[in-house]
């Protein structure tokens, strides 16, 4: 080949490159807000899911210099709980958990949003009641896997995740608490 052949052939590749490069830069600017909107849409039907609320006010905790993002439930205009996303590690490692939790400090309920567990091992954690089995519990007394609540058969590890998940977000909501009362 001659040297302006692949000359040629660089400056096509360059330009094509930068055309595809400006179009996918073009479309990720037009659909950002729309891509923004569903994900916050998803994210207050989860919150829905795990407390009865109006609308959800985001918050933020200091927890030992780190910043933690909560929301605050309201329902009829009052505080009606709170709601904490944690994450945590299971089985295979990556379990986002979220807790509601009432102004009393009782669980209003808890889902798992993300995992990255063997398939399988999060639905047999729902279905063997794990999950509902917080719902009403007070959150001040912490949650330990054997020992507070127990875990599924043939999915322990997941279990745990799940366990710690929302013994940390009752640590969160009790932090919260005393926050609010100083």
């Amino acid at each position: 080949m001659k040297i302006k052949d692949i000359a040629v052939s660089a400056a096509a590749l360059m330009v094509i490159g930068g055309a595809v490069t400006a179009a996918l830069a073009g479309t990720n600017a037009l659909t950002a807000g729309t891509i923004a909107d569903r994900m916050a849409e998803t994210e207050n039907a989860a919150r829905l899911q795990v407390i009865d609320a109006d609308s959800f006010e985001e918050q933020t905790l200091d927890d030992g210099g780190t910043s933690i993002v909560y929301y605050r439930a309201v329902k009829d205009g009052q505080t009606a709980g709170y709601v904490f996303t944690t994450v945590t590690t299971g089985k295979s490692g990556g379990l986002t958990v979220m807790t509601g939790l009432r102004t009393d400090g009782t669980v209003s309920g808890v889902m798992v949003t993300s995992d990255n567990e063997t398939a399988g091992y999060v639905d047999k954690v729902r279905k063997a009641g794990l999950l509902d089995s917080f719902k009403g519990r007070e959150a001040a007394a912490g949650f330990r896997l054997g020992e507070t609540v127990d875990g599924v058969s043939q999915a322990t590890k997941t279990s745990r995740g799940i366990i710690e998940g929302v013994d940390k977000a009752a640590r969160l909501f009790e932090a919260c608490r005393k926050e609010a009362m100083s």
